[in-house]
């Protein structure tokens, strides 16, 4: 089997996770020169977007980075509208949260649909899984990367947390490589991922401080200054509930789900919570009306540096404590 680094020839098994308005051309470059994997989190944005993003990664750096995109059936238009893309502008992979649904035979196929036009392409496929189920899937249809996300994660939470999904996910991934994605933060989570099977390492909220990031300092701030509990589950009654910092927002969102009923509630919480995040990394507004997702590792997020510093820190010290 392939390690993490040849499969997506890197220098350091890291991947940095994407985000919608943070994972931007700036970081994602920044990763990726550290010896890192950066991955653009623009999958639903316009066409000029994805392109605009593709282009200005390509001229920061010459090394790999890829797009995400949805597999969620249903999705297909989207799905080949960014593998269209990719392809266009010679990436070699591509990056897919996977949204099961209720039939798994159906998924199956839709899955393996994609699978098949993504290797037939040429391309390296990466999938995001929340369960040993989706895990054992993606590697029966050939998937090259299985990155087992758990619940400590930020943005959108899953169900297991990250201790008990990867050696599930590593038991049952007989070709895949085995990421560990969700509440790593250090050399400590590198090391706790390596033992449970997995061959790298995932981060999201760490990378929200690499100096290069050019979400608004606001948000770097609020989350230098968080606690362990700060992290809030806002957004039940969606059916896709996230972790983000308490304030004025979270307050409303958390009085609708008080006072209506679950498909009214979600449908509200939809509406008030619109453009919150955009709201929040480009304006700034970290007190009203915008949201800053942040994973339950918060509090180990204590300082700005560059993604290359931090990539290195987390592999290192990781590396060591292996030792």
């Amino acid at each position: 089997m392939k390690t993490l680094q040849e499969t997506l020839r890197i220098k350091y098994p890291v991947i940095g996770g994407p985000m919608a308005w943070t994972s931007m051309s700036d970081v994602v470059a920044a990763i990726s020169n550290g010896g890192g994997f950066g991955v653009l989190g623009v999958g639903f944005s316009p066409d000029t977007v994805i392109e605009t993003e593709i282009h200005k990664t390509q001229v920061l750096t010459d090394k790999p980075f890829t797009v995400n995109v949805i597999l969620a059936e249903g999705m297909d238009d989207n799905l080949q509208r960014v593998t269209d893309i990719v392809v266009a502008n010679k990436l070699a992979s591509i990056y897919a949260d996977v949204a099961m649904g209720a039939d798994y035979d159906a998924y199956r196929q839709f899955a393996k649909k994609w699978l098949n036009k993504w290797h037939e392409a040429g391309l390296v496929v990466l999938t995001k899984v929340a369960s040993a189920t989706e895990g054992a899937l993606l590697d029966s249809l050939g998937v090259d990367v299985v990155i087992a996300k758990g619940y400590e994660g930020g943005g959108h939470i899953t169900k297991e947390g990250t201790f008990t999904l990867v050696p599930q996910v590593a038991d049952v991934a007989q070709q895949a490589v085995v990421v560990a994605s969700g509440g790593i933060a250090d050399g400590r989570g590198y090391a706790a991922s390596r033992l449970l099977g997995a061959q790298g390492v995932e981060m999201g909220s760490r990378f929200m401080l690499a100096s290069e990031n050019t979400i608004h300092d606001n948000v770097k701030q609020a989350i230098i200054k968080a606690q362990d509990s700060d992290p809030k589950l806002t957004g039940w009654t969606t059916g896709a509930p996230v972790w983000q910092l308490p304030n004025r927002l979270y307050d409303n969102l958390m009085d609708i789900e008080a006072t209506h009923p679950g498909k009214d509630a979600g449908k509200l919480i939809e509406q008030a919570s619109a453009g919150s995040l955009r709201i929040a990394s480009t304006e700034g507004d970290v007190e009203e009306h915008g949201a800053v997702m942040v994973g339950q590792d918060a509090s180990l997020l204590t300082k700005i540096e560059p993604a290359a510093a931090i990539i290195r820190d987390v592999y290192e010290n990781g590396e060591a404590l292996l030792k």
